[in-house]
């Protein structure tokens, strides 16, 4: 039962995405820098207007909104579209992560994320905030998972720590990184596992993973 509500909040979310006009200045300023990305061919820098640079975030939540665009035409629907697909990767990206331990814990906590307020506007909205959670959920998945995984996928789940900081640095700049480290360094404090975190992830290959993932765009941004 809990599944068909959240199956049915979801399909109602995605039949609402083109059924508006984008809404209030942060939509509106979003969709609108999407929409002279794709008609300038500049995916590097953002503009705000002709002339006006957007430095203000960096451009991956404008980068999909743009792709979405040239691939389905510039309306409500294409703009808002890859935000719901952020939103829905993140809710498998939860689900995947707790049902290893209890399948009736994972379906509570994916109902409760599907449902919540926020989450529910935010996926299918035109800003940056649903890809800088989809990167946070594998931030804390990737944590996690290297430290209390199966023990044969705990390298390779330690990986998306460092995915997902890299997503968090190309939506919303270097605040992710202090977004992301707060709660672990937090409980690494309380659990006094410093070895165990320490010894459990790969910080240097997966630093540099990281690195080039996301620093192209800001060597390029300050070139240009």
């Amino acid at each position: 039962m809990l599944w068909w509500c959240v199956a049915v909040a979801l399909l109602i979310r995605i039949l609402m995405l083109g059924a508006y006009p984008v809404a209030e200045t942060t939509e509106a300023r979003y969709a609108e820098i999407a929409r002279k990305m794709l008609e300038l061919g500049d995916w590097i820098t953002p503009w705000y207007d002709y002339g006006v640079p957007f430095w203000a975030k960096p451009p991956l939540s404008i980068w999909l909104s743009a792709g979405s665009m040239a691939l389905l035409g510039i309306n409500e629907f294409a703009v808002r579209l890859p935000h719901f697909l952020a939103g829905l990767l993140a809710l498998w990206l939860l689900w995947d992560w707790l049902r290893r331990r209890s399948p009736r814990e994972a379906q509570f906590a994916t109902v409760l994320l599907a449902g919540a307020a926020l989450f529910y506007v935010s996926a299918g909205a035109v800003m940056t905030d649903m890809t800088l959670a989809l990167g946070l959920v594998l931030v804390m998945r990737g944590f996690w998972q290297a430290l209390h995984g199966e023990p044969g996928r705990r390298k390779r789940e330690a990986y998306a720590l460092f995915v997902g900081l890299a997503i968090g640095l190309l939506a919303k700049g270097p605040i992710a990184l202090v977004l992301a480290g707060l709660p672990l360094a937090g409980w690494t404090l309380l659990s006094r596992d410093w070895r165990g975190v320490w010894r459990g992830l790969p910080w240097l290959s997966g630093t540099a993973l990281m690195l080039a993932l996301a620093l192209p765009w800001y060597v390029a941004a300050e070139l240009k």
